[in-house]
């Protein structure tokens, strides 16, 4: 069976069959598939239709449409849920005796889902009205307030195997479970589970004739369990009603027939509204029926508490019996009745009188119990009943088979193919014989057997084999149990696999996260447990089927992350894949942070708050400097606090005179950084954040740009033409052309003043906005000034403002921008290092200055922490100290064409430095220009580099 049941020997467990369902099946159904054949009802099946021919791959949508159309010989098959209940059901076509009507909720698979009807407040869940030669069986059904099962002026029906519930109610209960009016006749009730929640279990009015209420359990009915009223030729047979609040089984109104072998049981509950006659007796026959009633075999049984009130077992003619004793003397029926037993909802116990002891040749005895086992003779009880030995009421004991549970085959587990024993020593409470059935789970026959006779089988199919073993006593009683899995295990062990992409969001990418894929591998079953190992010290426990680990690492670096699987025989295998761990960029609008002195040879430490680099996973920020009022010639040094103060410079100041620079200064992990003045005097210094890289947000990759020319008004170059008066502006559109995106959100630009008429400066905004402002170079009259600058950018375009009294000039140049994922470079910030200096030959193996008109190439990958291969730009500090004369230098990329571009200005006399995000060549080498008129000394100061996404 595969309908819900309660487990023998436990108090049995409400089974709910809740919902109510309505308007399917609206539509006529048309199909006539023919005598014999099989409608299938399934409204879970997208291709169901009322208006089809109900076969399998094109059910019915509704029951009703199969109860239109359905022909004698028809099997109804329901499919579905029970918690998806059908709406109510009315059958009025008839079967014959030859080929009756059948509906079935019985699954087609065992263990399968079941189907189930409701009904409503007004409607039985389900109607047969005036049919014959039906069989209903195998399905759950419900109701809210009116019958769940109605038969009407029908005869020759048979409802079996049903599961009927309603909830509890929380007022006095109303409807039957199954009623049959008084039209109907040769109805047979049988092995149902009828919960609690209705007035009445089984009902039958008044002129029925020929109904058979056989080997039912009904439970907890408020008005009666079983109730004939004026209904001829009735037989109650071997059902156990759990009575609590009513009368058990009751015959009344003329009725005639036999009550024999049942069990009803009081359990002492106290009177209310819902519980309106606790104290009734558990069987009543009216005197109008005393006549034509005969009663034998009951048995009136207990199960309340000591302390309950007292109810009378028979209530015969009007007179009231307390004990089975005074009912048989004063009678002469229940000759063989039973009362003052303990008895409940579940299989009798060992030696409990109502074993062996039913009367076999009561009309509608059954050869099984509710749940289909055969009625037996139980080898330890002395029977007191006739002929075949059934027990009482509605549950059969059964020989209890013991497997012992220690009994597991031996080896459970070995490399295919290999043998295990497996042993077959299962006993029975009554002693008798049993065979073994054992089915090895690995497609091979089964092997059969008398019990106590070990047995060997080879397993040859690798895999997880779950042996199946049936013990089988000469009553046909049966017990399984299954002893977990044999494992056959491959030749070799499953192999790893591990994969690995970056962590990417819209246009964005989170540079230190990375999504792993762990795949379920080959021959799964055979895997114990996997473990991911991220390389940084921390791992995760995986789950055998495919998982896609997130891990942020804690800092840029490259991480080996492995993946070892160990098998159920200890074998491991192991995929390894490698993560680039690297920095994205944050743009910040600009503003001033911090304006401090610092004193000779002082040092400044500047916090994470103060730089606003207190966020997740910040690496470096990108800074401005600004140093005015210095008392002597000299430069500072930016660098990450507390570490050893690196021999390379951020910017070069003069007494007296304004310098300004931009520079990638890594942090500490809580974003400090110390500025050191080593020149003899005080000097002032201003700082801006104009960017931060972090490896733990999700943010924009650089792009680097062959160097182009954006604005120059001395040749119109950007549309404006002729120098830019003081305090003038010049807005300059960026995104949307030379490669730049319209939805760029900072670009990267060396702007240069010259021909100027006074001293002054220049600042750069985002245009859109008046909190992004920026200062660009300064600049005395008549000098020429250049500077690296990176703004935010809000609508493409940036405002170019001269800030001095006099004219100049304006240039600016393209050197990169920073947005989408794609194409993009991330950032792997390095320890400052001076990769070359001219005046001592470091980064060229000489000592040689830079000639006038010469190029110098540098080779800035494969040191200094730099990868050999898939850099795309390096990020630079370039110094020109004290030049002989006046020019500027281009920095750009080896093997492409020099441009046209500023990258560092200097004039005779002063030192000059400058920031350099410079676009590498294929050979990871960078080219410097000099286009001065003599020979220069330069040097360069790595501060990072950028690596195409993903970097590698």
């Amino acid at each position: 069976m595969h309908r819900p049941r309660p487990a023998v020997g436990l108090s049995l467990a409400v089974i709910a069959v809740a919902g109510v369902m309505s308007g399917w099946g609206t539509g006529p159904a048309v199909a006539d598939p023919g005598s014999g054949g099989t409608l299938y009802v399934n409204h879970n099946s997208q291709a169901c239709s009322d208006s089809g021919a109900g076969t399998e791959s094109r059910p019915f949508c509704s029951v009703q449409a199969a109860a239109d159309v359905v022909e004698p010989g028809d099997t109804v098959r329901i499919l579905g849920f029970a918690n998806d209940p059908y709406p109510e059901v009315t059958l009025t076509r008839s079967g014959t005796s030859d080929a009756p009507i059948t509906f079935t909720g019985e699954p087609l698979l065992p263990n399968g889902p079941q189907a189930s009807l409701t009904g409503s407040a007004s409607a039985p869940a389900l109607t047969l009205k005036g049919v014959h030669d039906v069989r209903v069986e195998s399905l759950p059904l419900s109701d809210e307030g009116a019958d769940a099962v109605a038969v009407t002026g029908s005869d020759h029906v048979t409802l079996d195997r049903l599961v009927i519930n309603r909830p509890a109610p929380s007022a006095p209960a109303t409807g039957s479970a199954v009623d049959v009016d008084g039209t109907s006749s040769n109805v047979t009730v049988s092995r149902n589970w009828i919960g609690p929640g209705s007035a009445y279990g089984v009902r039958v009015r008044a002129g029925a004739s020929q109904v058979t209420v056989t080997t039912d359990v009904i439970t907890t009915m408020r008005q009666g369990g079983i109730a004939v009223t004026g209904a001829t030729g009735a037989d109650v047979t071997s059902n156990t009603v759990w009575a609590p609040c009513a009368t058990g089984i009751s015959m009344d109104g003329g009725s005639s027939g036999v009550v024999e072998n049942n069990v009803a049981v009081s359990t002492g509950s106290p009177q209310s509204s819902t519980c309106p006659a606790p104290t009734a007796p558990l069987y009543t026959v009216s005197p109008d029926s005393a006549g034509q009633v005969t009663s034998d075999y009951n048995v009136a049984a207990n199960d309340a508490a000591p302390s309950a009130p007292a109810r009378t077992e028979y209530s015969w003619a009007g007179t009231s019996y307390a004990t089975s004793a005074a009912f048989r003397d004063a009678t002469g029926q229940g000759t063989h009745d039973i009362d003052r037993v303990s008895a409940y909802l579940g299989t009798p116990v060992e030696h409990s009188p109502l074993i062996d002891s039913a009367d076999a040749t009561a009309p509608g005895e059954l050869t099984t119990d509710y749940v289909g086992r055969p009625r037996v003779d139980d080898r330890l009880v002395t029977d007191t009943g006739t002929t075949t030995h059934p027990d009482r009421g509605a549950i059969e004991r059964q020989d209890t088979i013991d497997i012992p549970s220690a009994d597991d085959p031996s080896p459970t587990q070995g490399i295919a193919p290999f043998d295990t024993s497996m042993k077959t020593d299962a006993t029975t409470s009554w002693g008798e014989a049993l065979t073994y059935s054992i089915d090895f789970g690995d497609g091979s026959a089964p092997a059969h057997g008398p019990a106590g006779t070990p047995i060997t089988h080879t397993y040859t199919t690798p895999g997880l084999h779950t042996p199946l073993f049936t013990f089988t006593d000469t009553d046909g009683n049966s017990r399984s149990t299954s002893y977990g899995w044999v494992v056959a295990g491959t030749t070799a062990p499953p192999p790893a696999s591990l994969s690995m992409a970056p962590d990417t969001a819209t246009g964005s990418v989170n540079a230190g996260s990375a999504q792993f894929t762990a795949p379920e591998p080959v021959d799964s079953w055979e895997i114990a447990s996997r473990t991911l190992s991220f390389g940084d010290g921390t791992q995760q426990n995986l789950a055998v089927n495919t998982e896609q680990p997130l891990h942020q690492y804690p800092a840029p670096g490259t991480y080996t992350a492995t993946l070892t699987q160990t098998d159920r025989f200890g074998r491991t295998t192991t995929a390894r894949t490698t993560f680039h761990a690297a920095d994205t960029f944050v743009a910040t609008d600009p503003a001033y942070d911090t304006e401090k002195t610092i004193a000779a040879h002082g040092v400044l430490k500047l916090s994470a708050a103060t730089l606003r680099a207190d966020s997740n996973g910040v690496d470096a920020a990108q800074l401005q400097i600004v140093t005015t009022g210095a008392k002597a010639n000299g430069s500072l040094t930016l660098y990450t606090a507390g570490t050893t103060r690196p021999g390379t410079s951020t910017i070069a100041f003069e007494k007296g005179r304004t310098a300004l620079n931009e520079a990638t200064v890594k942090v500490t992990p809580t974003g400090a950084v110390d500025v050191y003045n080593n020149s003899s005097g005080a000097v002032t210094v201003n700082v801006a954040t104009v960017g931060l890289q972090t490896h733990a947000q999700y943010a924009a990759t650089y792009h680097p740009a062959t160097p182009v020319r954006l604005l120059d008004t001395r040749n119109h170059t950007g549309g404006v033409t002729g120098p830019v008066a003081g305090n003038h502006s010049v807005t300059l559109t960026v995104a949307g052309a030379h490669g730049v995106p319209a939805g760029a959100q900072a670009v990267v630009l060396d702007v240069t003043a010259t021909t100027t008429k006074s001293s002054g400066s220049l600042v750069l905004s985002t245009h859109g906005t008046t909190d992004s402002s920026l200062t660009g170079p300064y600049w005395t009259i008549g000098q020429t000034a250049s500077a690296q600058i990176v703004l935010p950018l809000r609508d493409g375009k940036v405002v170019l403002r001269n800030a001095g009294k006099g004219s100049a000039h304006l240039v600016a140049d393209l050197v990169g921008w920073y947005g989408t994922t794609a194409g993009g470079s991330e950032f792997l910030p390095t320890t400052p290092a001076r990769i070359l200096n001219t005046r001592t030959g470091t980064g060229t193996g000489k000592v040689a200055r830079i000639a006038a008109h010469a190029t110098l190439k540098l080779k800035v990958t494969g040191a200094h922490g730099v990868p050999a291969t898939g850099v795309t730009a390096a990020d630079l500090n370039l110094t020109v100290p004290s030049p002989s004369g006046n020019g500027y230098l281009v920095a750009y990329a080896d093997g492409t064409p020099r441009p046209g571009v500023y990258s560092l200005n200097f004039t005779k006399g002063h030192t000059a430095a400058n920031r350099a995000l410079v676009k590498v060549g294929t050979d990871g080498v960078i080219d410097l220009y000099n286009a001065g008129t003599g020979p220069v000394d330069v040097c360069a100061d790595l501060l990072g580099d950028y690596d195409l996404f993903p970097a590698g």
